[in-house]
């Protein structure tokens, strides 16, 4: 027997379908017919080391210089010789610190250590080839499989981690204050965000359509089952994420999580590393730093991929797009809207009012691509429409900021945010930056390994 919705919609969701009918009905512009020749292009490659970037010059039989960073590759028939390269830099290993003279690392106090110093590319070379003779030679001597038209590559590849450690909270209620939906459509077999709660003991609700109620009741506790009161409407995951809001505030809580039924794992960046987190702390930690200020509707994760390891990065960042995992203040005037790219839309909206939204690096997403997991939106219309009308819509809503483009081989968007670099976080009244009220300074974390 299936549950009953536990409340109604307070709001009629708006799929903007009207702003672009002529999109929506299946039509769209062709594809552009201009294409550039393959050849000649030049692609960047990085080291990471000085052993590194001598076995580079050895593996394609080059003589390199620190002082001659752009050079063009010829296959040449003497495959046995062997490159030598010379360092004629002082300090090879400058670091950056730019990121520590943001606002968001100035913003960062009596909270839980952040340290991302990150490090620079031992030396970066720009190498141009001509024929597909002598791409493909390159290839062969480097030992790896490339794409014309590559944008770079890392010598020798960077090697897939296997993490022994994860974190773990230090203090006593580990677990969010707020309460965590996931969406999900279709997906009760893999329902990747859901395992990862379910290992890590993190609370949460899963909002699904009726129809999946018997799929997903097999292998979660229904008492963590939300039911939406419809189902099969094509007006995309916003109008659920918009019910979960509605749920949320009839409970009387202040603010909310909603998350894409499609994420792996969530990890803490630290120190170089990116290791899985154990438990529910990390989120704790970024609602006491958001309910800090009194502007921030919208905050969320980084995606995993945006944060490599070694590269330097503050604790968050000010004011672009939150996707996939957000944290959201019920009293926001905005709601949910849009068929597609309706975080994007969401995010804009509250930027325009002039609040701030906050994306977090000190907590990563771990994503599966969005049109690679049957399900959700991809079996809904994303499988059968592309991109193009995703990113029209966004066009069509803030025509100002959004524009639609074609690169990569598909139709994307490209958003502006530089109107909105001024937005600055205000303190709530009852929060003294120089004296710590929220205890967040209480906040530690061990490595723990992992059994």
């Amino acid at each position: 027997m299936v549950k009953k919705p536990e409340v109604q919609e307070s709001h009629t969701y708006q799929s903007l379908a009207g702003l672009m009918p002529s999109t929506v009905d299946g039509s769209k512009p062709d594809k552009p017919s201009t294409k550039l020749p393959d050849y000649p292009f030049t692609m960047k490659v990085n080291t990471w080391t000085l052993g590194g970037t001598e076995k580079f010059a050895e593996a394609i039989g080059m003589d390199l210089c620190s002082d001659v960073r752009a050079f063009t590759f010829v296959a040449t028939p003497n495959t046995s010789r062997s490159g030598i390269y010379t360092e004629r830099r002082s300090d090879p290993f400058k670091k950056r610190a730019t990121h520590k003279n943001r606002i968001e690392s100035k913003l960062w106090t009596n909270t839980l250590e952040f340290m991302q110093d990150g490090w620079i590319h031992y030396i970066s070379f720009k190498v141009t080839f001509n024929t597909e003779h002598d791409f493909l030679e390159f290839c062969r001597r480097v030992k790896q499989r490339l794409s014309v038209g590559q944008a770079f590559m890392t010598y020798p590849p960077t090697k897939p981690k296997v993490y022994k450690y994860h974190w773990v909270s230090e203090w006593g209620n580990k677990n969010p204050k707020y309460p965590m939906y996931i969406i999900s459509k279709g997906r009760g077999d893999s329902r990747l965000t859901a395992r990862f709660f379910e290992r890590t003991s993190i609370p949460y609700f899963i909002a699904i359509e009726p129809q999946d109620y018997d799929e997903y009741a097999c292998v979660i506790d229904e008492k963590k089952i939300l039911v939406l009161p419809f189902s099969n409407h094509g007006d995309g995951p916003g109008r659920a994420r918009n019910w979960c809001w509605d749920h949320s505030v009839e409970h009387g809580f202040k603010r909310h999580w909603v998350f894409d039924d499609n994420i792996v794992e969530f990890s803490r960046l630290h120190r170089h590393r990116r290791l899985p987190i154990a438990d529910g702390g990390m989120f704790r930690v970024i609602e006491e730093f958001v309910d800090r200020f009194e502007n921030v509707p919208i905050s969320g994760l980084v995606y995993d991929f945006f944060a490599p390891e070694k590269g330097a990065f503050p604790p968050f960042i000010l004011n672009t797009r939150i996707y996939s995992s957000l944290l959201i203040e019920n009293s926001c005037p905005h709601r949910w809207r849009g068929r597609y790219n309706e975080d994007t839309i969401l995010s804009l909206d509250v930027l325009k009012d002039g609040y701030c939204t906050m994306q977090f690096y000190n907590l990563l997403q771990g994503k599966s691509p969005t049109q690679k997991l049957g399900g959700g939106n991809t079996a809904e219309f994303y499988s059968s429409e592309g991109t193009y009308n995703k990113s029209k819509m966004l066009e069509m809503a803030h025509p100002d900021v959004a524009r639609t483009v074609w690169k990569y081989g598909r139709w994307h968007h490209e958003v502006d945010y530089r109107p909105f670099r001024d937005n600055t976080p205000i303190y709530v009244k009852d929060y003294n930056a120089s004296k710590n009220k929220y205890e967040t300074d209480q906040f530690k974390m061990r490595r723990e390994k992992i059994k």
